[in-house]
């Protein structure tokens, strides 16, 4: 009889086979890498084929390796399709799950939706810029306030109001004390890149390539608002934030700038395609008319 499969094995061997490195993976399991290896090597015991070649330069996958990849990825979303609708049969159709990215004001909206359905209880959730699309897509939010780009396929989007960016610049930088600068201002600085992030949100959010073309030079990769903060802080790169984010992390040693020739960032709220309720309906109806005058 083939042994059942875990799908804690499945979320790591996706995790690894996404990254193709056992240690970054290891780090974004917040496990550690001998771990790790052990599980993958069970997994592959339990199917009786290799899903990756190995050697001391380079992690890639075999064909079976890559036809599980395919498989594992959407077992995974169909679990957690499962367990969501589980979750809202047993809460019945009062609930609407909204999520929400760092400094995002959702409060106005929410009191505005609150009041057209006094019935509804709405749970929130964080979103972090390296899944807010997947949280969407796999049933885990309703619907999400989120900040583009995002992988939109699958996704229906309500854009919603734009936000001014700034950069950050550690407080000794010559150009810290301005009130404003432009992007040939900084042009030289290395800019940290967000970890796990789709290219176009890198693209924009490092604004790579300049407007006139060239390349921003790579700086660290980070992976929250904290690594942000010591790297700049330290001198080891610049980065681009919404001048809200900034607001929220007022920080000994940083200075917040803001860039005057380079476009806002835009807030949107998305929801899965083919999966709008009323109640997405309902949060979509009291974010257009309370952003109307540019708040959320």
């Amino acid at each position: 009889m083939d042994p059942d499969l875990d799908l804690r094995k499945v979320r790591y061997f996706v995790a690894v086979a996404e990254r193709l490195h056992f240690g970054q993976a290891a780090s974004a399991l917040h496990i550690t890498q001998p771990a790790l290896s052990r599980q993958i090597q069970q997994l592959e015991r339990d199917l009786g084929v290799e899903l990756f070649a190995r050697s001391s330069r380079e992690v890639a996958l075999t064909p079976a390796g890559e036809a599980f990849f395919r498989s594992g990825r959407q077992l995974l979303a169909a679990g957690r399709t499962a367990l969501e609708g589980a979750r809202r049969a047993a809460a019945g159709d009062h609930t609407l799950r909204v999520g929400f990215m760092l400094a995002m004001d959702t409060e106005a909206v929410l009191a505005a939706f609150g009041a057209r359905h006094p019935g509804v209880s709405v749970l929130l959730q964080r979103l972090r810029w390296w899944k807010h699309a997947e949280l969407i897509l796999d049933g885990s939010v309703d619907a999400g306030f989120v900040r583009l780009p995002i992988a939109g396929e699958g996704l229906e989007l309500l854009p919603l109001y734009t936000e001014p960016v700034s950069v950050a610049l550690p407080a000794y930088h010559p150009h810290a004390s301005r009130s404003e600068v432009g992007i040939a201002d900084i042009a030289d600085e290395p800019v940290l890149h967000y970890a796990d992030a789709i290219a176009a949100w890198n693209a924009f959010w490092c604004v790579d390539p300049r407007p006139d073309g060239t390349q921003a030079r790579r700086g660290p990769v980070v992976h929250d608002m904290e690594e942000i903060v010591e790297y700049v802080r330290t001198g080891r790169g610049v980065a681009f934030l919404p001048a809200v984010v900034c607001a929220m992390f007022p920080r000994p040693g940083i200075a917040y700038v803001p860039v005057t020739d380079i476009p806002p960032g835009q807030v949107a709220l998305a929801w899965a395609a083919g999966r709008r309720t009323p109640l997405v309906d309902g949060l979509a109806e009291a974010a257009q008319q309370t952003v109307g005058d540019g708040r959320a």
